[in-house]
Order: structure tokens, then C-alpha cells, then sequence
């Protein structure tokens, strides 16, 4: 890991670019399902999943990635610079996202146009000539 991770991770975390916060655990286990060679329980009274090991293979990554996909807690994060695996998972589980991803991501998108509501679609004519409304 170059970069520092933003958050704390889980003292008992792996090294490494992929963490899980401290203290953000919902105890769901769905990331032990997803990649169980790389996410173990802490073993503590309190449920909390940690990264066992970094993903070293191909499938291991594939595996990484399904769980950023799978979370609901936004807990698990990437703290490294692969623009790889930055273009694979959200900017928002990312320490250190491109500068791209964030325009793109945090933009003000256009709100989404309707045709059947503009003002000369035949809708809005029907409803004028029903309602008595010009214009």
C-alpha cells in the first residue's frame, strides 16, 4: 500500500489496499460468502468482519470486487491506485478515486425528460382542449 487508507481500518485487517472500517460492521456475512479465502470474523465478542488476506489472483480480485458490489454498509474500501480496479467498483468505496470518476459521479445530472409531458406532445394538447386551458 503506498497511500495511507482514509478510514481506520480493523486492526486485525491485513495489509494491504482493501479494508474494512473499524467500528462498520453490520455482522451480515455476505462478504464470508462471497470471498471466503479473503474475509474472516475477528473472533471478538462484538461480530466484525476483517480482510484476512490481500487478493493475490485473478479470481481473488473477482472476488474482492463482488464483495464492494454485495455491501450495504459502504464499509469495505479500497485504499490503492489501480486504475483497474478503480474503474470496477464505485468511486464512493474508493480512497483515493480518479479525478475523472469523480466528475462524472458527483456531477449535477440533468433530470430525466418526459415526451408525453412537454408542452406540445399530444397528451398536453388533449388535456388543454379538455380542460378549456390554452397555451
Amino acid at each position: 500500500m503506498v497511500l495511507p487508507p482514509r478510514f481506520t481500518p480493523h486492526p486485525k485487517s491485513a495489509p494491504g489496499d482493501f479494508y474494512v472500517v473499524n467500528g462498520e460492521c453490520l455482522a451480515c456475512g455476505i462478504p464470508h460468502v462471497i470471498a471466503p479465502d479473503l474475509i474472516a470474523w475477528t473472533g471478538e465478542g462484538v461480530p466484525h468482519c476483517c480482510w484476512k488476506k490481500q487478493p493475490e489472483t485473478q479470481a481473488e480480485l473477482e472476488q474482492a470486487i463482488a464483495v464492494f458490489e454485495a455491501q450495504e454498509l459502504d464499509c469495505h474500501r479500497y485504499a490503492g491506485t489501480d486504475p483497474v480496479i478503480l474503474d470496477r467498483i464505485l468511486s464512493t468505496y474508493c480512497d483515493y478515486p480518479t479525478a475523472s470518476r469523480v466528475d462524472v459521479e458527483l456531477g449535477d445530472p440533468q433530470p430525466p425528460q418526459f415526451a408525453l409531458l412537454g408542452p406540445r406532445n399530444i397528451l398536453a394538447r388533449v388535456w388543454r382542449t379538455i380542460s378549456g386551458r390554452k397555451g
